[in-house]
């Protein structure tokens, strides 16, 4: 028999050393759920406000699909990626010919399998403030904001003003995960292509729904490490880190740790 309370003495462990690491300055808040094998939830500082920096365009994609789905939006509408919004930063169109054309779907895709920003910057226009306040309603986010987008003039300090909590960010992922229509979501995030966080640690083969988000100061990523006996749902949010790179390996190493402990603990 699993000795539950072992399991969550265990896990609470993990959570406390990550969240009170660092050089002691910034801010650090996870969630962790299981979403099968011994039923847990562990928290710390959860309700915490902080950045979401690039997790916010997991709203963009629930907010597109829903919009598509009622006949607001067309997202097979085609275009072409010379009118796309450039930007100083790499970027998966500049692969594409000017003249190439992609739909607004397409662009979702992209804003999600590579974080590509002028993909998103344009779903978010397509879209517009409404529809996304609208979104961030239905889906019960009572701490988010989406104010801000992704062009050059908004990663700075304009950026931050897109905030979310771990809480209101595992209710996404957790929309994503069981909602049928919202299947390409789910694709694109399992096909993510920046690994350096929750799955950096883990096995090639073991399949993660997650997304990324960073500012200076500001790494997260949130998702679902697809155990084949645990799943489990991971949520970092972080603010004030001192160096973006130590903090995305110590996001690499606690989960590992995490997902280990409950895998190990499911398979009795």
């Amino acid at each position: 028999m699993v000795d539950s309370g072992a399991v969550r003495a265990a896990v609470e462990a993990q959570v406390e050393e990550f969240a009170g690491g660092g050089d002691g300055a910034g801010v650090r808040s996870v969630l962790v759920k299981t979403l099968g094998g011994p039923q847990l939830t562990v928290a710390r500082g959860a309700d915490q406000v902080l950045p979401a920096a690039s997790l916010a365009k997991m709203i963009l994609g629930v907010a597109l699909f829903e919009a598509g789905r009622r006949g607001d939006v067309d997202t097979e509408a085609r275009v072409r990626v010379g009118d796309l919004p450039g930007t100083m930063y790499p970027s998966v169109l500049q692969a594409l010919d000017p003249a190439s054309t992609l739909t607004v779907r397409e662009l979702c895709g992209f804003s999600l399998v590579t974080s590509d920003n002028p993909a998103a910057e344009y779903v978010r226009a397509v879209l517009g403030q409404d529809r996304i306040d609208a979104t961030i309603k239905d889906l019960r986010l009572h701490s988010t904001a989406f104010p801000a987008g992704f062009s050059e003039r908004e990663l700075g300090p304009l950026g931050r003003a897109n905030t979310t909590t771990a809480e209101d960010t595992l209710r996404l992922i957790e929309h994503i995960e069981h909602t049928p229509h919202l299947e390409p979501l789910r694709r694109y995030l399992v096909n993510y292509l920046r690994n350096d966080r929750i799955p950096s640690r883990l096995d090639d083969d073991l399949p993660v729904r997650h997304k990324t988000g960073s500012l200076r100061g500001v790494v997260n990523d949130a998702g679902i490490v697809l155990h084949p006996t645990a799943p489990v749902a991971l949520v970092f949010l972080t603010d004030g880190q001192s160096d973006n790179v130590r903090t995305a390996q110590e996001i690499g190493e606690v989960s590992e740790r995490i997902v280990r402990i409950i895998a190990e603990a499911s398979a009795h």
